[in-house]
């Protein structure tokens, strides 16, 4: 404990002494950035645990050191970040009353979520911008990682396959592409955090393209997009589909029809030409044991509901899975992992925990901005087939995304660098997007000095 915390205040004074070397309004965005660059490269459940919680001490000495630099932009009130913040403490106060054993991976999980979603909320445009260049630059030096593990050290890196208890490790093969392939998971410890967190570097790409040099976004959309089918995980592909489908919905009026009509041509011409290939697919799917325990999971909620008055309403302790399934309670199909988030939260936070967990997402998804809502598309979806709140990146994520707010007080605030509105309406040419202000090249914008709205809010 003492070398964690030593690590902890190494990080933060590092962070700190580095911190002035940099811009103000961009030292949010770099510690986002090497918080996140930490948490997928050394939190994955096959790395030791002295590196895990060293891991966690260091990246919340940076956002520490980050959180207190001063700044002279103005944010609007946290919305999101307090519904998570609230989310926490009601797990936390769950955790010391069932299952106390559990602390420290909680107060690490809360830890990690509520800085990064303080570190969002609090952060200038141009820290924001610095935060999804570097995302998707972390997004496709992953893909990098997976192909030398596909094809040179045949083993994750650099922790190598997570053993479970029973003897089993998560290695299986790739359903999506032909050949027999190993699926991938770079150094997040599993494919589906891997395919999430490439998943959200690709909806990053396409809805803040201006962020980017022209020639960027299909680059970078073909490599993120190879390295999710080398993940094989099709539940991913299924989410990075309906976030593509909000992006067009919500583009920019005057060609918004176009793109619908020529991506469903491209469909329709696409699901023709394979029709066979994905009937096949979807065989597979219906009858592999990865299908059957989702299904599963979604049939033992009637029991989990039936549990006595107190267990029903608080669950029955954070970790408890093996106890419920030894009474029955979960899937019995012999795959002891419940892939499913939501189902999850019911049985070991019970009602109170799934309730309180909808509504800090459903605070977060209605504040958000349309860069926002669009990852939290993926994941939000990936809650329905996996549960990936005990990964550090992963939930990282979900909770730094749901802070991405509009501004309030800026009526241009949900609009998209092109004009158009969430809700699919077009306020004019001259209108701003809170995402085309902070995710574009402010300095070169009317009213925007050194990255920092002028405007008084």
């Amino acid at each position: 404990m003492i070398v964690v915390l030593a690590g902890a205040a190494a990080a933060a004074l590092v962070a700190f002494v580095g911190g002035l070397l940099l811009p103000a309004d961009r030292r949010r965005g770099a510690a986002l950035v090497v918080a996140f660059a930490v948490l997928i490269s050394t939190t994955s459940g096959s790395a030791p645990d002295i590196v895990r919680h060293a891991a966690v001490a260091a990246v919340a000495g940076v956002s520490v050191a980050a959180l207190v630099s001063p700044r002279s932009w103005s944010v609007g009130r946290p919305r999101a970040t307090l519904a998570t913040t609230a989310f926490f403490a009601f797990s936390i106060v769950c955790v010391l009353a069932l299952a106390p054993s559990t602390i420290v991976l909680m107060a690490e999980l809360a830890a990690i979520g509520v800085a990064v979603s303080w570190l969002v909320s609090t952060s200038s445009p141009r820290d924001l911008r610095v935060f999804v260049r570097g995302l998707v630059v972390l997004g496709l030096a992953q893909v990098v990682v997976g192909v030398v593990e596909l094809t040179v050290t045949h083993r994750p890196i650099p922790f190598g396959y997570k053993v479970l208890a029973t003897g089993r490790s998560f290695v299986s093969d790739n359903k999506i592409l032909p050949g027999g392939l190993v699926r991938v998971e770079g150094t997040l410890g599993h494919p589906i955090p891997y395919a999430v967190f490439l998943a959200v570097c690709l909806v990053l790409v396409l809805v803040a393209r201006r962020t980017f040099p022209v020639w960027f976004p299909p680059f970078a959309v073909l490599v993120l997009s190879a390295g999710i089918l080398l993940s094989g995980s099709r539940s991913v592909v299924a989410a990075v589909l309906l976030a593509v489908t909000y992006v067009l919905m919500t583009s920019e009026a005057r060609s918004r029809a176009a793109k619908i009509v020529l991506t469903v041509l491209g469909a329709v011409a696409g699901a023709a030409a394979l029709a066979s290939e994905i009937v096949d697919a979807v065989g597979t799917l219906v009858a592999s044991g990865s299908y059957e325990n989702r299904m599963g999971a979604v049939r033992s909620v009637p029991g989990l509901l039936a549990r006595p008055a107190l267990e029903a309403l608080a669950g029955s302790g954070f970790g408890s899975e093996a106890e419920l399934y030894a009474r029955g309670l979960l899937p019995q199909e012999g795959f002891t992992v419940v892939d499913n988030q939501l189902v999850t939260t019911l049985a070991t936070f019970g009602i109170a925990g799934i309730v309180s967990l909808v509504a800090a997402l459903v605070v977060g998804f209605v504040h958000a901005s349309r860069t926002g809502r669009a990852v939290l598309v993926v994941m939000i979806v990936t809650l329905f087939s996996f549960d990936y709140f005990v990964w550090f990146s992963t939930s990282a994520i979900l909770w730094a995304f749901c802070a991405l707010q509009d501004r309030p007080g800026d009526d241009r605030a949900a609009l998209d660098p092109s004009g158009a509105h969430p809700s699919g309406s077009h306020r004019g040419r001259d209108d701003r997007s809170r995402d085309d202000r902070v995710l574009g090249d402010a300095s070169d914008r009317p009213g925007v000095v050194g990255g920092t709205l002028t405007a008084a809010r």
